[in-house]
């Protein structure tokens, strides 16, 4: 298994998930985040909000990055499948012409008891991110 190495001092990250994995992620149950492409360097402890895409649009909770992985498929699906709460085919589907993927492992979830707009965090012309985004600063 290949790790990463961290860095201190990049920003919180705000992630796009289609809403079933979201809540999943939100209420402790999805415990990895598989990625495409991923920043290799954020230090566990990094905050990472969830972005509940449409149709519900809103920033739903956060959690802490444990740890960033990048690995072989093989050594990915092995060690993160389950808790990825994916399917094998949907897994191979989704990462279909790479080599290695991104898994993040993930842990202190929070679900908000009001949900937050993009616009709270980005301003009036807030774009929700294709796959993630660092946050201008700090959040709560």
């Amino acid at each position: 298994m290949k790790r990463e190495v961290a860095q201190a001092g990049l920003k919180d990250v705000l992630l796009s998930i289609k809403p079933t994995y979201a809540n999943l992620i939100v209420d402790g149950i999805k415990t990895i985040e598989l990625r495409r492409k991923f920043p290799e360097n954020l230090p566990a402890g990094t905050k990472l909000l969830v972005y509940s895409t449409a149709p519900e649009k809103v920033v739903i909770g956060d959690c802490e990055i444990r740890e960033v992985l990048k690995l072989t498929l093989t050594e990915l699906w092995s060690c993160a499948g389950i808790e990825a709460m994916i399917s094998k085919q949907d897994f191979e589907r989704y990462f279909d012409g790479l080599d290695e993927g991104y898994g993040i492992k993930l842990w202190k979830y929070r679900r908000y008891k009001t949900p937050k707009l993009l616009t709270s965090y980005f301003g009036k012309n807030a774009v929700a991110p294709q796959s993630y985004r660092y946050l201008p600063g700090a959040q709560a």
